[in-house]
């Protein structure tokens, strides 16, 4: 009987590291790709420039997606913002070839405008396509939480500024 043990025993931890060996060596197939994206520039209607945008994020092997979004709002171009800005942390990236998406929810505004209990509550999906022209598109804010991924939505408005999607 010991014999048998230790013989059943060496054949389990074989396949055991057999199975964390294989786990170890290959990536699971639905590990997620490094993504970065970073917007810099105006989305214009009729040729005036009406919200300037600035975000820089990624989204790591694990698919966890962090960054930064700042949009100020202009009074027909980028020499004259209005003092209205808002602010918040990238929390979904999405990219393909050309087209790239993001959602963040709004942490802040300057001035102040959002009380305490709100802080985040309302979230706001840019969608970009590289191109001539470059186009834009903003959907929401909506409830951060009525957004599931951020897949690319409608780029109905011109942008005027650099695209980078890696």
């Amino acid at each position: 009987m010991t014999g048998f043990r230790a013989r059943a025993t060496g054949i389990s931890a074989l396949a055991a590291a057999a199975v964390f060996a294989t786990l170890g060596v290959s990536a699971p197939a639905n590990a997620a790709e490094t993504k970065s994206l970073t917007i810099e520039g105006e989305l214009e209607i009729a040729d005036l420039d009406v919200l300037a945008i600035k975000a820089e994020g990624v989204t790591d092997d694990t698919g966890k997606s962090t960054g930064t979004y700042e949009a100020t709002l202009l009074a027909g171009d980028d020499d004259n913002p209005l003092p209205f800005t808002v602010r918040g942390p990238i929390i979904c990236i999405h990219t393909d070839g050309d087209t790239a998406s993001l959602v963040y929810p709004i942490s802040a505004t300057d001035p102040n405008l959002i009380p305490a209990p709100l802080k985040d509550a309302l979230a706001v999906q840019i969608t970009v396509r590289k191109g001539d022209p470059s186009k834009v598109g903003v959907n929401g804010p909506a409830p951060t939480d009525s957004f599931s991924g951020c897949k690319p939505a409608a780029t109905p408005f011109e942008f005027d500024g650099d695209i980078e999607i890696k």
